[in-house]
């Protein structure tokens, strides 16, 4: 019995070995790196590499306090209000790699704003955004330093925008046919370019620039969506031997996703702080800074929050 226990603790070992030189000399597999460097991942930033993989963001953020202008009675206005606007977010994707030139992912997403008291829920509604897309990422190149891919994808959201004020004013002005809620598809399709650049074992670059084409949730016909960005990290774990990560990067963006409604490209000021020390998963902490036009406040207005980024490898 002794003697087989120690054959199959044996056995166990080589398999192990043989899987770790298999995981050594794929640099397709597991947490994505080139010339020593592991790329972080963000939200609203995807990664170039061909990889399976699970994502998941959680995130919410606040405005700075604001003032929304009431309803207007000829010369009179009333129901002016004061506070600030809470934002939720929540995506998960899923990609699935069939060979070392091509992957197929799939996600979810769904975000969501609503005042922080009932002033400003009467005054700006409660609007959430949901839905996902699929698509290909298709490698274009890679070599020691460089990963350069395209992807080609498919978006389906579904925005339901409640709004007591906007209702009450359509009825002043007698708009046909009005509503407190409404609820408004959108579909589009779109190209894009993602690559990653590993400057040293320490320093990374990522970079990204896509367009699309399809409906608007304003109903003002069709629209073109576009975003680019780069971000730079340095990771602190090959030369330090410190588990930490850090990233700055610059986003711009119509995409609808993150506009909940507005039809205005913003600014993404986006950081991370992430954990460096496994092969098997991403943990970070994500802060981005952007302004947004909001139509109730009608002046671009201060966005600060936060997401928790999980990412597992298989």
């Amino acid at each position: 019995m002794k003697q087989l226990i120690y054959i199959l603790i044996a056995a166990l070992m080589c398999v192990n070995t043989a899987y770790a030189q298999s995981l050594a000399d794929d640099s397709e597999t597991k947490y994505p790196h080139l010339n020593g460097h592991m790329f972080p991942s963000f939200s609203h930033f995807k990664s170039s590499f061909i990889t399976t993989s699970l994502q998941a963001n959680l995130g919410f953020g606040t405005t700075a306090p604001l003032k929304i202008n009431g309803l207007k009675f000829g010369d009179y206005e009333i129901f002016e209000f004061e506070g600030k606007i809470l934002f939720l977010t929540m995506g998960v994707e899923y990609q699935q790699r069939f060979n070392k030139w091509m992957a197929m992912f799939f996600s979810f997403t769904m975000a969501g704003r609503s005042g922080t008291d009932m002033n400003m829920i009467m005054a700006d509604g409660i609007n959430t955004i949901s839905g996902g897309n699929i698509g290909w990422l298709i490698r274009i190149k890679q070599s020691r330093k460089f990963n350069l891919s395209a992807t080609l994808k498919v978006s389906n959201l579904t925005g339901n925008f409640i709004n007591v004020s906007q209702y009450f004013s359509d009825l002043i002005n007698n708009v046909p046919y009005p509503s407190v809620i409404k609820k408004i598809p959108a579909m589009n399709a779109g190209l894009g370019l993602i690559g990653a650049w590993a400057i040293s074992p320490m320093f990374g670059l990522q970079f990204h620039t896509d367009g699309a084409l399809g409906e608007s949730f304003q109903r003002e016909g069709t629209n073109i969506y576009y975003s680019a960005g780069v971000l730079g990290d340095i990771d602190f774990m090959p030369k330090q031997k410190v588990p930490i990560g850090l990233a700055l990067g610059y986003t711009i963006s119509s995409a609808p996703d993150i506009l909940s409604g507005d039809n205005e490209a913003i600014h993404l000021i986006i950081g991370k702080i992430g954990y460096t020390a496994s092969g098997d998963f991403d943990l970070g902490l994500q802060y981005s800074y952007y302004k947004m036009k909001m139509i109730s406040v009608n002046r671009r207005t201060d966005v600060s929050s936060f997401s928790l980024v999980l990412k597992l490898y298989f």
